[in-house]
């Protein structure tokens, strides 16, 4: 099974961002060429730690591993911004950035690798850059970032309370990947 760790964002906040995917569709649809693959709104989040794929055994292991609360505090987390990777070139991702609560977030991601560790789960090679994937661009065909973005730097979304992490099952579907929440884990009061 496919497993990933994310922090759930609420729902007015993920009301904005699809509002703003809608006219990032819309705008994308000039290019003609471009092969866009874009996140469905009710799977918006952001990864804390993406797993891969385990067994059964390694998954039992996870879910106890990340039973007992974190020690980080409940924040809040405020998603603004728009922008890509790379941020130079053809872009490949499209993103919501974290503007508040970046601290607290990291230290969710230090606490959950340091468990998943201890489960054989390698810590990931690259810098933990948080966000909120709203597309994977497959083939750019022309689009231009500038034009497309044009106009929503530091656009705001809104907040959302962390009070819990969740550890998701990814299940291909016919509709794409299908999240299942197979545990939530409290954050410290």
């Amino acid at each position: 099974m496919r497993l990933f760790v994310a922090v759930e964002i609420d729902p007015a906040v993920l009301d904005r961002i699809a509002a703003c995917s809608a006219e990032l569709r819309r705008r994308s649809a000039v290019a003609a060429r471009a092969r866009i693959s874009w996140a469905r709104p009710d799977r918006l989040h952001v990864t804390v730690r993406f797993i891969g794929e385990v067994d059964g055994g390694r998954a039992e292991a996870i879910v106890a591993a990340l039973e007992p609360a974190l020690s980080v505090a409940a924040f809040d987390l405020t998603v603004e911004d728009v922008g890509t990777f790379p941020a130079q070139g053809p872009p490949r991702v499209l993103w919501a950035g974290i503007a508040r609560g970046l601290d607290a977030l990291r230290a969710v991601e230090v606490e959950v690798s340091g468990r998943l560790d201890r489960c054989g789960i390698a810590r990931e090679p690259r810098a933990y850059h948080p966000h909120v994937t709203l597309a994977r661009v497959r083939e750019a065909g022309g689009l231009r970032t500038a034009q497309w973005l044009d106009g929503l730097a530091g656009r705001q979304f809104g907040t959302s309370r962390v009070n819990a992490i969740t550890l998701f099952q990814s299940r291909p579907s016919p509709q794409g990947h299908e999240y299942v929440a197979l545990q939530r884990t409290a954050l410290a009061t």
